[in-house]
């Protein structure tokens, strides 16, 4: 499995399957806070994924995206050039998440089915995100609670390396 973080070059030959890691993001003002993005790097190894996680973060946990006008840029190159965008919402009153919103409704629009979505029960304020999942996707979409099943139907969504 190999991981492309904010350092490295999102070229044209992105390694496939990838899979975009969107959703808030600790930032550097926030060093007591833990990124969700670490469990989810070792539960894909754990499920045997043998593609590519693109990482919207730095490898350096204290560095700041303030002016970083390249940064979004960046991920949605990676989002365009992954197979799945997996969409996990940990939202809290610190770790808000609102570039997410716009990600998610601007994926959910454009390429639904490239999409995985999940949050952890009693995420704060994701209850506008589920109405729009489910109006979009339907009734009985699928709605993740758990980081094991999000990763799992990711895993589906891209198909064997």
């Amino acid at each position: 499995m190999k991981t492309i973080r904010y350092e490295e070059s999102l070229s044209d030959s992105c390694p496939k399957p990838a899979v975009f890691l969107a959703g808030p993001t600790v930032r550097g003002n926030q060093p007591h806070l833990v990124s969700w993005r670490f469990a989810f790097i070792e539960e894909f190894g754990r499920q045997g994924f043998g593609g590519t996680l693109v990482v919207p973060e730095f490898t350096d946990r204290t560095q700041s995206d303030e002016g970083r006008a390249d940064l979004p840029l960046w991920e949605m190159r990676g989002m365009e050039r992954s197979k799945c965008v997996l969409f996990w919402i940990p939202r809290t009153r610190e770790l808000i998440g609102l570039c997410t919103n716009f990600e998610f409704g601007y994926w959910l629009a454009l390429d639904p089915f490239k999409v995985v979505y999940g949050r952890p029960e009693g995420s704060y304020r994701t209850g506008y995100n589920d109405i729009m999942w489910r109006r979009v996707r339907g009734q009985y979409a699928r709605i993740h609670d758990s980081m094991e099943s999000t990763i799992h139907e990711a895993i589906e969504r891209c198909g064997k390396p």
